[in-house]
């Protein structure tokens, strides 16, 4: 019972949904489903390639250590470091790159599903509410 005595729906048992809330939802529910899987991919994506590239780094950290540990002269040393952060700048600036890349392509797929979904949810509205 509400407070003026009539009685309304009680959302805490009442499960059910007006059928033009479903027309007008639905869309949007699609698109949110289909953006949140364009992400998931894309962020997944960016993941795995995060993981590919921090390997193969700490196998060039530890190919550093057994360089040095093997080094005999203080060139051999100096050649060492400086193959390493010579390497490590071009892995890095290669790789943030990449990382860009699938950013920009993330971003752009999402905004084109958010579009798509905004369309869709619009034009059903619009068609609900006319007929």
């Amino acid at each position: 019972m509400s407070e003026g005595g009539q009685a309304g729906p009680d959302w805490t048992t009442d499960r059910r949904v007006p059928v033009w809330a479903l027309g007008m939802w639905g869309p949007l529910l699609v698109g949110a489903f289909s953006l949140n899987a364009h992400v998931h991919k894309g962020i997944a994506t960016i993941a795995s390639e995060w993981q590919k590239f921090v390997s193969n780094r700490l196998r060039e950290d530890f190919a550093l250590m057994q360089r040095i540990a093997h080094s005999r002269t203080p060139d051999q040393l100096w050649a060492a470091y400086a193959d390493f952060w010579q390497k490590a700048v071009e892995d890095y600036a290669k790789e943030y790159m990449i990382m860009g890349r699938f950013v920009a392509g993330v971003t752009s797929k999402s905004l084109a599903a958010a579009q798509s979904t905004a369309e869709e949810a619009s034009a059903a509205f619009r068609a609900s509410s006319i007929g």
